[in-house]
């Protein structure tokens, strides 16, 4: 699949940021106007999001074919890859299956393990499943304004800056009628995979020795010290680094300290 991707410097090694589920490329941009004087950035609208095609296929085995298309097309031999949640994952699968592709991997707040419902990971599915279900429950039809599809999903969603990072992926038709960015039947069908995308793999087989880092936010529920473990079995020689104050958001909530982490653990 050829995804949309926004470009930003032209000198320096080559840098992919994967955004999250939800998310989009555009969420990144400050982030990539901050490192575009040391690194070529690009920031891909990974499948089902932002401005990239829809499928009715969405799994991480894709999702990571998508990247490995991306930089063939571009004739990127290797590059530094980071991902945020879905990202991370994306991420994480594609330097599993392609090692040699990868200079540094940059996994934000996320673990390679599965968050799926039946896990000890309940309530982050559960939160995911109600926003899936609030956002698919929005009446577009006639509506005249963001402030009243804002009205609408606070009901279901009273964490306005959720709400408004969420409505980012609103859009005008040509007709001028209001519709989501997001392939949302898509996504709420795919949902036990995207918390999952690991619990299939055995590390034995697909270990590899890359130099590898994760960050998580220290408010967020995503990453415990134990998954340290886990990583550790994927990526050799892994890193477990802490945001302070900071949850999932990491890179809205505390931009200037990930791009010192960035700049340590990526010009070292």
């Amino acid at each position: 699949m050829k995804l949309f991707y926004r470009e930003f410097g032209h000198e320096g090694p080559k840098l992919v940021i994967l955004h999250g589920l939800y998310g989009a490329s555009d969420n990144w941009v400050s982030i990539a106007r901050q490192l575009e004087k040391d690194y070529h950035v690009y920031l891909l609208d990974q499948r089902n999001h932002g401005q990239s095609p829809h499928s009715d296929i969405h799994d991480y085995e894709s999702m990571a074919n998508d990247l490995l298309e991306f930089l063939d097309d571009k004739e990127i031999d290797k590059a530094h890859v980071i991902g945020h949640s879905m990202g991370g994952k994306t991420a994480m699968r594609f330097a599993l299956a392609h090692p040699e592709r990868i200079q540094k991997l940059v996994i934000l707040d996320i673990a390679p393990k599965s968050y799926a419902s039946f896990s000890n990971y309940a309530q982050i599915t559960n939160n995911h499943e109600q926003i899936i279900k609030s956002l698919s429950s929005i009446k577009l039809e006639g509506i005249s304004s963001r402030k009243a599809i804002d009205e609408q999903l606070s009901v279901h969603l009273p964490d306005t800056g959720l709400r408004h990072f969420l409505l980012k992926n609103i859009e005008r038709s040509k007709n001028g009628q209001y519709q989501w960015r997001l392939n949302l039947p898509v996504i709420r069908q795919t949902l036990e995979r995207i918390m999952d995308g690991f619990s299939n793999l055995d590390p034995d087989d697909t270990r590899v020795n890359i130099p590898s880092i994760f960050i998580r936010g220290e408010q967020s529920g995503y990453v415990m010290d134990e998954d340290t473990l886990i990583m550790r079995k994927f990526f050799k020689d892994a890193e477990l680094v802490t945001i302070p104050k900071a949850g999932h958001w990491l890179h809205a909530e505390q931009p200037e300290l990930l791009i010192k982490t960035l700049a340590y653990f990526l010009l070292d």
